[in-house]
């Protein structure tokens, strides 16, 4: 698979990881990134990766802390707990592309989901983004392996903004499968990083 393709999906993964830490901080993120994290987790059949986030103007800041994390591990996603999330979230994918049975089950749910809520609108549909919430905790938060998110306990304790979180979190997973559905890998992020900076570049450009 291209470059391309996997720079996408890996953008996709960095936006979310800085959303979480932005919310964690501060208790607000953009409604357009949310909803486009949201709308990803609904691209179930998608035509190419693109597909699944919109356009690529919708993946500006993750593209743009993407070329900040291949330039200097000292970037955007700094001090620490973006970077953080950043590596969980690619972790958790590890953990979840082996269970077949918690794949079908979050498709099927993702599927109910759909036919219930008007695409368009989802992001603005409080009872859509509880369910989407409690999707991600009664599945992946189960895998051995959990995303601690650290933050302002005044934000991170208010129930509204723990299930945006949930949900950024359960976005940068499908952003992380797909990244490796295109042929992404852990490695590439030491041994490919000219090649992926450099279609950062080139993606930035175009915008």
């Amino acid at each position: 698979m291209s470059r391309h393709q996997q720079v996408i999906a890996l953008a996709g993964v960095a936006q979310a990881a800085v959303l979480v830490h932005q919310l964690a901080l501060h208790g607000v993120v953009a409604q357009d990134k949310l909803a486009t994290a949201v709308n990803s987790l609904f691209a179930l059949d998608p035509a190419n990766t693109l597909d699944v986030f919109g356009s690529l103007r919708q993946l500006r800041l993750g593209l743009e802390t993407l070329k900040e994390l291949f330039g200097s591990y000292d970037s955007l996603l700094a001090p620490g707990e973006g970077l953080r999330y950043f590596s969980g979230l690619l972790h958790l994918e590890s953990q979840l592309k082996s269970r077949d049975a918690m794949l079908g089950q979050i498709r099927k749910d993702l599927e109910r989901l759909q036919q219930r809520y008007p695409a368009i609108t989802i992001v603005d549909e409080p009872a859509a983004l509880r369910e989407l919430a409690a999707l991600y905790r009664t599945t992946l938060s189960t895998l051995p392996f959990r995303i601690h998110v650290r933050g302002d306990m005044n934000y991170l304790r208010n129930e509204h903004v723990a299930e945006k979180v949930r949900i950024l979190l359960f976005a940068g997973v499908r952003a992380a499968f797909l990244w490796h559905q295109v042929g992404g890998r852990r490695w590439h992020l030491l041994f490919s990083r000219g090649s992926l900076a450099a279609e950062v570049d080139t993606l930035l450009r175009s915008l």
